[in-house]
């Protein structure tokens, strides 16, 4: 193990002696639904959108691709545009892009030295939610205040860095013990009547045109879902990895192996992605990953070109292996279709549908933008399922989570979703939705693997169910440069609330959100 991870560091060392270029741009960056939605439009084409993060470089090439096309674009659009260009301006030197200075992105602190260079960033996010309704006895409000401090840079050209801890203080919970067991979730601390958990994003990168190397801690999302992801979701915690991708202009690659935090002993995942550009409107890509632990690491996962259907069989089938296929289609401009099918277990043998030992999932959307030549509409909509057992493993080590959140989709096992959402661009600054989603959950969770006495049928929202019913709406407005208010509003309605036949709940959910980044 130490010398395994010696070895990693002088190669990480040797490939620092090459040009370096970027960092990655954040999951939460409100680029990506712009990005999404040129991508839409017809207006560029690339492997990049169904792998994220996506490094500064990557989004500045994307922006130099949006700009060559501007007459295509609305008002709002191209202002949105000019804002981006202004943030990843030095990355779109490169492209011989213009901008204009007075978007250029503020830092608190900004040291460059030659080809040394660090700048520093403040981030706060203030939010506060309010549940009422028929499950609670009174108003549920909480509050949460998370100040950050980002730090990103380079030196000697080559060793690109970045930092990024918060700390968040927790009001109205009902937590009142600490806590530093995963099992149970990421840590909190408690001091007097405070309550507070805290975060890092870590790593060191390199980046070519063709090749990036990471190693820390970060990230990942596969997939083309918008609402999750089958495979590797957003929602997954932040977790330590290596990571290596190859990209090109028809195929892209991805493998990394990381360390998950489960409470129940060392545990690791590693995975590994091919993406093939068929055609400039038909994207597809294939995955695997798999999760083991309560050993020292396998070479056999951790070489990024090895199947891991073969390595688990000859490791002694004992492990978490999983399996994705996804396309992406765009045959004419503002439509994407797309779609993942997922592979827990699987034999041809029997009946897809009713044998336990068949745990598959799949998810399919639609995203049209300006539909019926209405300006700066999107519509989207999207139906996961997800069978019983998905995600479960008769070992808890491996368990499909990080920490007690699923590496997957949120939904988890039994369980599908089917959401659609009517977003209007107002402005650069102002943005708004409306959307409407049903929820169905079964009984079953990431823990409840399947058992002999269960038979070897299953039955897909067999017994008692829990349908929810959502309508909401949001409004963003940036008030000032990266300043952001949100209001969401959600009004729920349950039948069966937590599998309780009968136990029906009618309720509303309220928050405001203000984030800053300076």
């Amino acid at each position: 193990m130490k010398k395994l991870f010696g070895i990693t560091i002088l190669a990480f060392c040797i490939f620092t002696n090459l040009p370096a270029q970027t960092v990655n741009v954040p999951l939460d960056h409100w680029i990506y639904p712009f990005i999404e939605r040129m991508e839409t439009k017809g207006i560029f084409h690339t492997l990049k959108t169904r792998s994220y993060p996506l490094t500064r470089t990557d989004v500045a090439f994307i922006l130099a691709k949006i700009d060559s096309n501007q007459s295509r674009l609305t008002s709002a659009e191209v202002n949105l545009l000019e804002q981006f260009k202004g943030e990843f301006h030095e990355e779109l030197s490169k492209f011989d892009v213009p901008h204009k200075p007075r978007y250029e992105e503020r830092h608190v602190l900004t040291w460059r030295e030659e080809q040394h260079f660090a700048k520093t960033d403040v981030a706060f996010a203030q939010v506060f939610d309010s549940k009422t309704g028929d499950q609670y006895s009174e108003a549920e409000r909480t509050s949460r205040t998370t100040l950050g401090v980002i730090l990103r840079g380079q030196f000697g050209g080559n060793l690109n860095f970045l930092v990024h801890a918060q700390n968040t203080l927790n009001r109205g919970t009902d937590i009142t013990e600490e806590n530093f067991d995963p099992r149970y979730g990421t840590p909190v601390t408690i001091s007097g009547e405070n309550v507070y958990s805290d975060d890092a994003w870590a790593y060191l990168i390199w980046d070519k045109s063709w090749f990036q190397f990471e190693f820390g801690r970060d990230q990942v999302k596969w997939g083309p879902g918008q609402r999750g992801s089958l495979m590797i979701s957003a929602e997954n915690p932040l977790f330590e990895m290596l990571k290596v991708k190859f990209s090109f202009n028809r195929f892209q690659f991805t493998s990394f192996h990381g360390t998950l935090h489960s409470g129940v002993g060392t545990k690791y995942l590693a995975g590994h992605r091919l993406e093939l550009k068929l055609f400039d409107w038909l994207h597809i890509a294939g995955s695997e990953a798999v999760v083991y632990g309560n050993r020292d690491i396998e070479l056999a996962y951790l070489n990024p070109i090895m199947p891991f259907h073969v390595a688990e069989h000859h490791l002694g089938d004992e492990d978490n292996n999983t399996m994705a296929l996804d396309a992406t289609l765009i045959p004419f401009k503002n439509h994407k279709f797309y779609f993942e099918l997922f592979l827990d277990d699987f034999t041809t043998a029997e009946n897809p549908f009713t044998y336990y030992g068949n745990k598959f999932a799949f998810l399919a959307g639609h995203h049209w933008v300006e539909p019926f030549d209405l300006a700066n509409i999107d519509v989207k909509w999207e139906y996961t399922r997800i069978e019983p057992y998905v995600y479960t493993h008769y070992k808890d080590i491996n368990i499909y989570r990080n920490y007690n959140q699923p590496i997957g989709h949120w939904l988890g096992p039994n369980a599908d979703d089917l959401y659609l959402d009517i977003g209007y661009l107002i402005s650069r600054d102002l943005q708004c939705s409306i959307s409407a989603e049903r929820i169905r959950q079964g009984e079953g969770d990431l823990t409840m693997h399947h058992e002999q006495s269960d038979g070897v049928r299953k039955e897909f929202l067999g017994g008692t169910v829990e349908e929810k019913w959502c309508f909401g709406f949001k409004f963003t407005d940036q008030l000032f440069r990266d300043v952001f208010l949100s209001f969401n509003y959600f009004h729920i309605r349950t039948d069966n609330l937590n599998l309780e036949p009968g136990r029906n709940s009618t309720d509303n959910y309220v928050s405001f959100d203000l984030y800053l980044n300076w």
